[in-house]
């Protein structure tokens, strides 16, 4: 079961945090989050229901395209596109381009939020 791991953190801690791994003091750990974010506001807007259907449509369906993705979720194909390019900003999708087209992916079974103390 792959896992889409996000970590909650104070504004401050993830800036440190991504000066410390830019400079090389510390080393992100296999299991560490890829996505932080400051709020489970955060997580709501990324995860709303709306996008979550989107999510669960690309699961179920595995659309070729993102026009394939946009008429199966009865939205336009240009908002499809900008959810879509945010979404895979923080890993919660993949584009997989091919012949010139992106093909939506989702490689997680299953979400898990830690906090930065458990980080």
């Amino acid at each position: 079961m792959n896992k889409l791991v996000i970590g909650m953190a104070s504004s401050q801690f993830i800036r440190q945090r991504t000066i410390d791994i830019a400079a090389g003091r510390v080393v992100p750990k296999k299991g560490d989050p890829k996505i932080w974010v400051s709020s489970m506001e955060s997580i709501g807007r990324l995860l709303s229901k709306e996008n979550y259907a989107m999510i669960e449509a690309i699961r179920q369906y595995r659309p070729l395209t993102i026009s394939d993705l946009a008429k199966l979720v009865h939205r336009e194909q240009a908002n499809v596109s900008r959810t879509l390019s945010r979404m895979a900003d923080f890993h919660i999708v993949e584009l997989v381009e091919t012949n010139g087209k992106k093909q939506p992916v989702v490689n997680w079974d299953q979400i898990v939020i830690v906090p930065a103390m458990a980080a």
